[in-house]
C-alpha cells in the first residue's frame, strides 16, 4: 500500500520531496492521553472519590514525525528543504491529510532536527531524515474525508 500524505493540500513527495517513514503512521494514530479526573483522598476514608459524572476530555498531542527529503541535486534538496519549512510555519495550523485513513490533522510546527546529514544515495539521489515536532491543539477535531 502506497501512502498518500498531503500538507495543505499539496503531495508531500511530489511537490516537498518528503515522505513519512516507518513509525509516523503509528504515532498519529495514537489516541490522545485523557486528562486526570478530578479526585480528592480524605484523610478518614479509604480509597479515593472520583468525578465519574463530568465528560472525559484530552491532552493536546505532541509528537515526532520521522521524516526524509529527497531530491536530485543539492541545489533541489535546500530548495525543498526550504518550501517545506515555509510550508509548515504559516501561522495558524497547518492541514497534514493522509489518504489512506481519510482523516486530517490540523497541526502547529515545532521544529525539526537532522538525524542523518543530506548525503548521496546508490541511486545517485541526495536525501537526509529529520524529526519534525508537531502539536496538535484539539486532537478531537481530526476531520474525516474518504476521498
Amino acid at each position: 500500500m502506497t501512502l498518500k500524505w498531503f500538507l495543505n493540500g499539496a503531495d508531500l513527495y511530489s511537490t516537498y520531496g518528503v515522505a513519512l517513514l516507518k513509525g509516523s503512521y503509528l504515532t498519529i494514530m495514537s489516541p490522545p492521553k485523557p486528562r486526570k479526573r478530578l479526585e480528592h483522598d480524605y484523610i478518614d476514608a479509604n480509597g479515593s472519590q472520583v468525578d465519574t459524572t463530568s465528560p472525559l476530555s484530552y491532552e493536546p498531542h505532541r509528537y515526532t514525525l520521522n521524516v526524509f527529503i529527497t531530491a536530485s541535486s543539492y541545489v533541489q534538496f535546500w530548495s525543498r528543504y526550504n518550501a517545506f519549512i515555509a510550508a509548515m510555519a504559516i501561522p495558524g495550523t497547518f492541514a497534514l491529510y493522509i489518504k489512506d485513513l481519510g482523516i486530517t490533522v490540523n497541526l502547529l510546527y515545532e521544529g525539526m532536527r537532522c538525524t542523518s546529514k543530506p548525503g548521496s544515495l546508490r541511486s545517485g539521489r541526495i536525501a537526509a531524515v529529520y524529526e519534525l515536532s508537531v502539536f496538535e491543539k484539539n486532537p478531537t477535531l481530526r476531520t474525516y474525508d474518504p476521498n
